[in-house]
């Protein structure tokens, strides 16, 4: 399997056009049928903050 990295750099901006058509779109149009649906029992297990970390802040200043 071939991996192809892209930097953020690399991407074109966004035009206007571009913007307002994403702008435009209704929830009913975006397609979910890749997702799979979740329950309320699913999110008994959720944990808030699981994989938060918090900026470092130097310890002392020169």
């Amino acid at each position: 399997m071939t991996t192809v990295r892209f930097k953020l750099s690399d991407a074109k901006p966004w035009t206007a056009e571009e913007l307002q058509q994403i702008k435009n779109i209704r929830d009913e149009d975006i397609d979910y049928s890749d997702i799979p649906p979740t329950t309320p029992e699913d999110w008994k297990k959720a944990v808030r903050g699981k994989f938060y970390r918090a900026a470092q802040k130097p310890a002392s200043r020169k």
